[in-house]
């Protein structure tokens, strides 16, 4: 094989095993465990630890004349030789102790949580070791079927498709501008994340902030996290050194004049974010992108706050930034067809699925997972742990309650109190606020944690919540995993169907991306849309009408008119909704 080649047998990624005798054979070739792993990960092997394992059997540098020429070499020198020992079908796979499968489907349940494909692999594996070559032929078909003909291959395969569809924008013919460099400003959490992208990708950063003392700690978070990363040997130093030279800090605007690329990451203010754009327009050079890392935020607003409104567009980072894998670039009213364009080769250059999205409050993803049922749940009877439990059963790598735990019951709310809004004899999160029950910050939310943050239930949280039932005249009610799942999850659905119907979202696709992408909503479900077709329409309209959810017109005029989400109508009347919504590109 050619040292620039590599090996894969991605097939998992797909909700699918590799079939035609893979599952087979690759046990004998290299053996049980690194088989289970090579095909349980889904990730391809270069050319040099594909030839370790023992895939290849040689390995040659050069042009592909020199790889052929290697090739025949390899087979000349073989002439006469008896090859039957390398027939792999002949070879008995060599069955390891008995307690590796058991550790590998804990091992892969764990990293693949809810997945069909790794455990139906390992199963094909296990009977490649006990039975002869054909009868572990015959149980690789048998699961390779039920995988073919079964929901989860359908989602993985429909997101295969869509999370590269989402960067395509139909009718855009404008060149993206140079982005060599980037100024952003606010050297918190989110800032430096955006710097750490940018720095990774070879881009110049000047990371500005106008407090000396918040640029120093904004610095300091940077070389902490890439300390982490060197050592667990995921970074060099050597490459951790080449971006810390990319990063400026900077307490002058006058230090972006000559960026490409400027986005604004300071919290959600509109009269400071209003500031920060008036002095781009001063500063910025003639073209340069002036983006805005709102999570909610008119962009029209902040664009009104420059000479320049055709520059401005949203590009709102998921954190941390620097983990998260969605960037929603949000298109303002006046964003150019030059603007979109480089805000989505900027996505693509710091290695993000970039989604462009209409601008509404909460855009897509905020918007669609803010209208999920969970709050009206711990209002209504259900305590934290059943809602997070069916969550989890659903696919959710964290359920809402533990999620708010981590982000911070206090971010909610101290901006209730503050606004006068809390009323924590009623409502379960002021009253969790008035408690000084923060989350994990401090130990103690809707769960307890103890100095490793790991999570019990709190009798004491617990019996706060039951006060306020009792304050509200609610009693505790009984629902079932799926009855919980879909009060959290058909609203999102319902909302989906909302931003369509208002061209906020070019494709339901762009929905499931964001969502999967930006809330971590199980990939083998397809995100939500994806998730309302395998249930059927009709189901959803009527599930939604039953728990008193006002469902879209939309979702209503699909089941009327007996729409599929690829029907030629459906695809007209979304086009025409984006379309008429926003400019011509």
């Amino acid at each position: 094989a050619s040292k620039r080649s590599s090996a894969g047998l991605p097939e998992v990624n797909l909700g699918l095993l590799p079939g035609a005798g893979g599952t087979q054979r690759m046990p004998r070739l290299i053996g049980v465990e690194p088989s289970i792993d090579f095909m349980c990960q889904g990730r391809p092997l270069n050319a040099a630890k594909a030839a370790e394992v023992g895939i290849f059997d040689a390995v040659s540098d050069g042009d592909n004349a020199s790889v052929v020429q290697a090739a025949v070499d390899l087979a000349a020198s073989n002439v006469g030789t008896d090859l039957g020992p390398r027939r792999l079908s002949a070879i008995e796979a060599k069955a390891p102790a008995k307690e590796v499968f058991a550790a590998k489907r804990k091992q892969y349940n764990s990293m693949r949580n809810g997945e069909l494909a790794p455990q139906a692999i390992i199963n094909c594996i296990e009977a490649s070791t006990d039975r002869p070559f054909e009868g572990g032929m015959k149980v690789e078909g048998q699961e390779f079927l039920k995988l073919l003909m079964g929901d989860q291959s359908k989602a993985l395969q429909y997101m295969f498709f869509a999370d590269r569809q989402c960067a395509k924008i139909p009718g855009l013919s404008a060149r993206p501008g140079p982005l060599n460099s980037i100024g952003i400003v606010g050297a918190g959490l989110m800032g430096g994340g955006i710097a750490m992208c940018c720095a990774e990708v070879g881009m110049e950063v000047t990371l500005l902030d106008i407090d000396p003392g918040n640029l120093d700690r904004g610095m300091s978070v940077i070389k902490k996290n890439y300390t982490r990363s060197v050592d667990r040997k995921s970074k060099t130093q050597a490459q951790v050194d080449n971006f810390l030279s990319l990063i400026s800090p900077s307490t002058s605007y006058d230090s972006l004049s000559q960026c490409d690329i400027v986005v604004e990451a300071v919290f959600e203010n509109m009269n400071l974010k209003k500031k920060i754009f008036e002095s781009f327009d001063k500063v910025c050079k003639p073209g340069c992108i002036l983006a805005s890392n709102t999570s909610f935020l008119n962009i029209d607003d902040i664009a009104a706050a420059t000479s320049r409104p055709q520059d401005v567009i949203g590009c709102h980072f998921f954190s941390p930034a620097n983990v998260m894998p969605l960037l929603e670039n949000v298109r303002g009213s006046k964003s150019s067809p030059s603007t979109i364009a480089t805000a989505m080769a900027f996505g693509q250059k710091i290695k993000k699925v970039t989604c462009l999205v209409g601008n509404c409050d909460g855009f897509i993803a905020n918007r669609v997972m803010g209208v999920s049922g969970f709050g009206w749940l711990m209002q209504h009877g259900i305590m934290p742990h059943l809602i997070d439990g069916a969550s989890e059963a659903y696919g959710m790598r964290m359920g809402p309650c533990r999620m708010n735990d981590l982000v911070g019951l206090d971010l909610f709310g101290r901006e209730r109190a503050n606004s006068g809004l809390a009323k924590p004899d009623k409502i379960v999160i002021d009253a969790m606020y008035a408690a000084q029950r923060f989350g994990q910050k401090n130990g103690k939310g809707f769960y307890k944690y103890d100095e490793k943050l790991r999570y019990a239930r709190d009798p004491e949280a617990e019996a706060m919540i039951e006060t306020i039932w009792k304050n509200t005249g609610v009693s505790p009610r009984t629902m079932t995993e799926e009855e919980i799942v879909d009060k959290l999850y058909l609203p999102v659905v319902n909302e989906g169907f909302k931003c369509l119907e208002e061209g906020m979202a070019m494709r339901p696709s762009d929905i499931d991306v964001c969502c999967v992408f930006g809330y971590n909503w199980p990939r083998y479900r397809g995100g939500p849309m994806q998730w309302a077709t395998s249930v059927g329409l009709p189901k959803v309209l009527e599930k939604l009408e039953a728990m008193g959810e006002k469902p879209s017109e939309l979702l209503k005029d699909c089941v009327k008119n007996k729409w599929s989400l690829k029907s030629k109508d459906f695809v007209k009347r979304i086009d025409q909704a984006w379309q008429g919504r926003w400019s011509k590109l």
